[in-house]
């Protein structure tokens, strides 16, 4: 798809005030793009704010994000609202509602299953991350890329592709990233921080959580309960990568992380190897993301919930080795 990069430009200088929006369980993706809107925005001396309905996980607290909310906040008191990275409205969170009462919004985002869709839409299911997309927009809007701005970028890509292992990675994630490195990203930073550190607190957690692992038809799991959870102090943003940790153990075809984050309430992970689509899964799960990741929410009983996702990816495994027929 071609980004209409004059038609964003248009929108953005006509706005005096704009709200930037990323999903729940951010990721390095979503943080690099709200943050790269957010200081594009603030270039053209726009009243700007950034929000994401949770927190941000620890190991992305390395770099400043203070700027970026989480309060209750009226959208419709800004001319603009722009989500970015955000492939389902129920991953706006408390903000869905207001975003979809607003009649100005953009719509920045690279996923392929998707339910949000805004004003004007952005939308380029072919590049592996949104801050590939936003890239290309600061290029067309002619603006300099500071090293803050060019690291900013750089996680967005790297975390997204797996550091360039997963298979939506391509020339152009490379070619972008090439061209990052000269404007300085902090290359050596993000790598280090989100795909090497292990913190104490975290190794110790994985110690105990490892005994808690489920192998189920080629699927590994691990279900955490608030009880269990706050028995051992820690909450699921302490976990890192872990889901993909359960995938990475020989054997494992898809893996999910079950947490519970109010009684009842279930945020789901998924990972999978490159021939199955976890999308799929997530969808049915109200959520969304991409083939090899993907997010979702499952309300109700603990055993209920457990059975009803295994029973779904029982279905994508058979539905591959069933030649993609659904079973």
């Amino acid at each position: 798809m071609k980004i209409n990069k004059k038609l964003f430009l248009k929108i953005v200088k006509k706005a005096k005030s704009v709200a930037v929006i990323g999903h729940q369980s951010p990721d390095g993706d979503c943080l690099g793009s709200v943050s790269a809107i957010y200081f594009l925005c603030k270039k053209y001396k726009k009243i700007t704010d950034a929000f994401i309905d949770d927190d941000i996980s620890s190991k992305y607290k390395f770099l400043n994000f203070s700027y970026i909310k989480s309060e209750s906040i009226d959208l419709l008191k800004y001319d603009l609202v722009i989500s970015v990275d955000v492939a389902s409205a129920k991953l706006l969170g408390k903000y869905k509602q207001q975003f979809y009462n607003h009649k100005n919004t953009i719509v920045i985002d690279h996923h392929s299953n998707r339910d949000l869709y805004g004003t004007t839409n952005i939308i380029d299911e072919k590049k592996a991350s949104c801050c590939q997309i936003i890239y290309e927009i600061i290029q067309g809007c002619k603006l300099k890329i500071d090293k803050n701005l060019a690291t900013l970028l750089y996680l967005g890509i790297a975390d997204d592709t797996g550091c360039f292992v997963h298979d939506n990675t391509d020339s152009q994630s490379h070619l972008i990233t090439s061209k990052l490195f000269k404007l300085g990203a902090d290359f050596k930073k993000i790598n280090y921080y989100v795909f090497k550190l292990v913190s104490a607190k975290s190794f110790e957690i994985k110690k105990k959580i490892y005994n808690l692992i489920q192998f189920n038809y080629g699927i590994r799991y691990v279900v955490l309960t608030l009880s269990y959870m706050e028995k051992n102090n820690f909450t699921k943003h302490d976990l890192g990568d872990f889901v993909n940790e359960l995938l990475n153990l020989e054997g494992s075809k898809i893996s999910f992380l079950m947490t519970e984050k109010q009684s009842g309430v279930f945020s789901l992970s998924f990972r999978c190897i490159d021939s199955y689509d976890v999308s799929k899964i997530a969808q049915i799960f109200n959520g969304g993301g991409h083939k090899e990741a993907s997010g979702g929410e499952v309300r109700g009983n603990v055993d209920d919930c457990i059975k009803k996702v295994i029973n779904e990816c029982i279905k994508e495994i058979r539905r591959k080795e069933n030649g993609g027929k659904n079973v």
